[in-house]
Formats: C-alpha cells, structure tokens, sequence
C-alpha cells in the first residue's frame, strides 16, 4: 500500500487529491484499517477515512456503504484472544463512531439503521474477548475504548432514547464485570466513564434508572463474598476502574443540576462493594 500517499493526504490538511474523488479511495482505506503496520493503520488511513466522513466527502450512499463494511469487519476473528485480526475489528468500530458523529449533525441516516449500528455494536461489545490495549509492534487493539467511543456517539445521537441509552448503561456493566484475565489498564475505564458522561448530558433517562443500574453492579458480586484470588482480579480490577473513574468525571463534568447529587452515592455504594476495605 502507497503510504506516501496518504503521508501527502494528510500533510494537505486531508484534501482529496485533485481530479480524483474521496470515494475512489475506498477500498485501500478499508483494507488500510486492519494494516498491522500501526503508522499505516493510525495515523494515515483511519485519520483519512476519518477525516473525509467528518467533512462530509461522502454521498449519503457512500456512507451507507461505510457503515456497512464496518459492521461486517465486527465480526471477522470474532472470539479469538490473540490474533491479528482484531485490528480490523476495533479500527472498523472507531469509524463507525464517525459516521454516527456524522449523522448526529447531519442526519442523513435512517432511523432503522442508526439503531442497526447501536445492535451491531453492543453485540460486537459483547462478543469481543480480545481485550488487549497496545501490542508491541503492531500498536494499539484496544477494544473497549475503541467500542466506549462508538458508544459515546450513539449516546448523543437524537434517535435514541431512554431505553436505548438504558441498554448502553448495562452493556457496559456487562462487559467490565464479565470473567476475564485481561485487566484493562489502558485508560478503558475512563473512556467507558465518558459514555456514561454522554448518557447523563442527555437527561432522558430517569435519575432513579440510573441509579438501579449502579445498585445492580453494587449487588452483583461484593468481594468480601465471592472473590478468588487469580480468577476475579482482572474483572474487579476493571469494574473498579470504570466506576473511579465515573465517580471523578462526575465531579467536574458539566451534568444537570441534581444528577451527581443523586448518582454520586449510588457510585460509592458500588465501589464500596468491591474494595470495602479501602473506603
């Protein structure tokens, strides 16, 4: 793949190269995406890709044509732990994040298909086991904070609702909680952290909602119960994280007035739950 070429795409502030059309690029930015030379992969295809989507490059066709190869990369490799495909599928989710940022402003899409990437997305969240943050040689995986940022898109995208943006709180308390030994230490917890941020700005679903949901993680498995050492302490370790780091981001994020007041408890009731001995 020419690199020099999408060096010189971005060095031009990501204009398309005169007498050609962002469209016709297509193919090698989508093969460019699943790259394992990081530099390829990074910071000259997905920021290409990115970049033209943000600026509207694309005919609403085109994006269509987008969202779908990302939602069918979601599943290629699907429930390996260690391969190399797994860049295709977190880069695809990333980019799925920009066509629903996109739509967001835009709203080229239809409601039937923003609501065919929230299930594809949720699913993938669900069905990805490759939680590996940054690989040596081959650069950033990261997963869980490539899906958070396709989550915190949808979370402001006009189509969703209370109960959509419901599900995203549980699909995420799903994932940090589910039995793993890969502790996510790759600042996953904030950025997850961040989608709940996004979920809150909205102020559709109800203060009373969201507090229920921390109860339910508070209840779930309190250590002092159920824990075992060498088996739980990746997935304690990443739903203590997620929770720090919500319970800070509430602490200077712009929220609506009463809701940090009311989910503030709620948060330490759950991290108390599983590190009693230290709050």
């Amino acid at each position: 793949m020419d690199k020099a070429l999408w060096r010189s795409i971005s060095e031009r502030d990501f204009a398309v190269p005169e007498g050609h059309t962002a469209a016709e690029y297509l193919p090698a930015l989508f093969e460019g995406l699943g790259a394992l030379d990081p530099e390829l992969r990074d910071h000259l295809c997905l920021e290409v890709l990115w970049s033209w989507i943000d600026a509207g490059r694309f005919s609403t066709a085109k994006l269509r044509q987008i969202a779908h190869q990302m939602v069918t990369n979601l599943t290629v490799g699907i429930g390996e732990t260690q391969g190399s495909a797994v860049f295709l599928r977190t880069f695809s989710v990333l980019i799925l994040g920009a066509v629903v940022a996109y739509d967001t402003s835009h709203r080229v899409l239809s409601g039937a298909e923003v609501r065919h990437i929230l299930g594809e997305g949720l699913a993938y969240l669900a069905a990805e086991h490759d939680l590996r943050g940054y690989v040596p040689v081959m650069g950033w995986a990261h997963s869980v904070a490539h899906t958070a940022d396709l989550l915190t898109a949808l979370a402001g995208h006009p189509e969703l609702g209370a109960a959509d943006l419901e599900e995203l709180l549980y699909a995420m308390s799903d994932k940090v909680l589910s039995p793993t030994r890969q502790a996510l230490v790759e600042n996953e917890g904030f950025r997850l952290a961040r989608a709940v941020v996004a979920i809150l700005k909205r102020n559709l679903l109800p203060v009373e909602r969201v507090v229920a949901w921390l109860d339910r993680i508070a209840g779930t498995e309190p250590r002092r119960k159920t824990f075992v050492v060498g088996q739980d302490n990746a997935r304690y370790h990443n739903t203590e994280q997620f929770l720090a780091s919500l319970h800070l981001m509430l602490t200077y994020k712009e929220i609506p007035a009463g809701v940090p007041e009311a989910v503030l408890p709620a948060i330490h009731r759950a991290l108390k739950s599983f590190v009693p001995n230290f709050l």
